[in-house]
């Protein structure tokens, strides 16, 4: 089992939010505690601070240890030297219309990115490998990949309206090969594929981050913009807590993970130092006796899709497998995704459910191939079956629950996850009740007489559910939309339903096997 870190030191050269950070000192000290430890690690200019020559000296001192990239957001030197008009509040503005890619025509998108490559390659005599950004859309990938060759992409973690950028249902952690239809989707044929790995950023908390902001037992209510527990080391009960660091580190990398394990570490210097300074030391520490007993590999992003490139031809199966929980709800999770599906399962008191369930079609357009984001917001998705946090609302907290006579089931026998190959993984209660998920299929068996499925979704919610019949489910996803996406879900195995209160998959000789290619 191949377990990655990336240390990525995202740089920013203007913060108009608090003038008093300072930048380039903050980037000083990243560097210095990545020398310190010998860490190797990638620092990801955005424009503004590429082109300021305290910053092309400083990086220079750490050459040994520090790859060289892009960090690809807007700003107004990257406008002005590209000879487009500068829209944003200041010298750099986080809304979407002005501070991406995406709010940009398609052809200007690639004018700023010449000018970016060419300017990178004025200072330091050589393009890069790496480009990073919260996010990029599929065209510019496509057309850095095969214009300029870079090997590697990263960015933001799943998270609900957070900071105006919604990224939702797409791979969990790791790294896929994108459609070059939709960014956020990866591509099930060669043919429709960007051939350049994109990694999830920040180290999303497993359990937790996903609900993060739906409200209580009794009164479900999904926020419009999520909170944040992730391995950031500014966020005190998260990255910057040793225990939850301690934690993440330890589940993330049990050996459970089929393809590969993987996390991002590092802070965008705009946080400053005196913040970031209270998590980042402390995880170098344990990252250090991780490196040390073998148990984790640091590399570059650049070297990671390298890595990326050599073993996978496409996009591999992948998982988290959560046995614990850092807080007192004693939660266990299982996270697994291919290039056809995302699945979630969620164990709490017993019961064991579907928390999620999106399917990835390489064909489903992302909004911005054609057009640019005219508004603050942005939102990038795929297509929902089940959304635990979505769907949730009122009293009902949204799954794919079994259940017996409307009753969701719980079991008193010891829940355990585990992998069973290169694209298996299994979790349940003894053989009481067992999820297998495989590259093309979830199968569910129960011993329980009487048992079934059932969707468990609030009421008075846009859902995409249009049409059931015994072995398909047909669903459509609107959002951005001018007309509606239709997709479908089938049952090699049992029976779809549909009661008053809500629709059902009855097995068949004990067993359901859902069909997700």
């Amino acid at each position: 089992m191949k377990n990655i870190v990336n240390i990525i030191n995202f740089v920013r050269g203007i913060e108009p939010r608090d003038d008093s950070v300072d930048l380039l000192g903050t980037l000083r000290e990243e560097l210095k505690l990545c020398r310190q430890y010998g860490f190797p690690n990638t620092v990801l200019f955005q424009y503004d601070a590429l082109i300021q020559p305290e910053y092309q000296e400083l990086v220079k001192e750490y050459r040994d240890l520090s790859e060289l990239g892009l960090w690809l957001e807007v700003v107004q030197p990257l406008t002005e030297d590209t000879g487009i008009p500068w829209r944003g509040r200041w010298g750099w503005d986080w809304h979407n219309d002005v501070g991406f890619l995406i709010g940009y025509e398609p052809e200007d998108r690639k004018r700023l990115i010449d000018t970016a490559f060419a300017k990178f390659r004025e200072i330091f005599g050589f393009f890069p490998k790496s480009v990073g950004s919260w996010h990029i859309d599929a065209l510019s990938l496509a057309y850095m990949n095969e214009t300029y060759g870079i090997v590697a992409s990263c960015n933001c973690k799943d998270q609900y309206g957070t900071d105006g950028y919604t990224m939702w249902g797409g791979y969990y952690n790791g790294a896929y090969y994108p459609s070059k239809f939709n960014m956020f989707a990866p591509a099930q044929t060669r043919e429709n594929q960007i051939d350049l790995p994109v990694f999830r950023m920040l180290g999303s908390d497993p359990i937790h981050q996903y609900d993060f902001g739906l409200g209580k037992n009794g009164d479900y209510n999904p926020s419009n913009c999520q909170g944040v527990s992730s391995l950031e080391p500014v966020y005190d009960h998260s990255g910057a807590s040793k225990t939850w660091v301690e934690w993440y580190l330890k589940e993330n990398f049990n050996g459970k993970s089929l393809s590969f394990a993987y996390t991002q570490a590092g802070q965008e210097n705009s946080f400053g130092w005196p913040d970031i300074s209270k998590g980042l030391p402390m995880q170098f520490e344990l990252l250090k006796g991780k490196q040390a007993r073998g148990e984790i590999e640091l590399l570059t992003l650049e070297q990671s899709g390298e890595w990326f490139l050599k073993n996978y031809s496409q996009t591999p199966c992948a998982a988290m497998c959560i046995d614990s929980d850092y807080s007192d709800q004693k939660n266990q999770t299982v996270w697994y995704y291919n290039k056809y599906y995302r699945t979630n399962l969620l164990q709490q008191d017993g019961k064991l459910w579907i928390r999620d369930l999106y399917l990835f079609d390489e064909k489903f357009p992302e909004k911005y191939l054609t057009v640019r984001e005219e508004q603050n917001q942005c939102g990038f998705y795929n297509l929902p079956v089940m959304d635990g946090f979505r769907f949730s609302y009122g009293t009902v907290r949204a799954g794919i629950y079994p259940v017996c006579n409307g009753i969701p089931l719980a079991f008193d026998a010891p829940y355990w996850s585990k992998t069973e190959g290169t694209d298996t993984v299994s979790a349940g209660f003894g053989d009481e009740l067992i999820y297998r998920m495989e590259e093309k299929n979830i199968s569910v068996t129960c011993k329980n007489p009487g048992w079934s499925l059932f969707f468990a979704v609030g009421k008075g919610l846009e859902l995409p559910y249009r049409q059931v019949s015994p072995k398909k489910l047909e669903l459509s996803f609107a959002g951005y939309l001018k007309e509606a996406y239709h997709y479908s879900l089938a049952l090699e195995q049992g029976t779809f339903s549909e009661t008053q209160d809500g629709i059902l998959i009855l097995p068949e000789e004990g067993r359901i096997v859902i069909k997700t290619a």
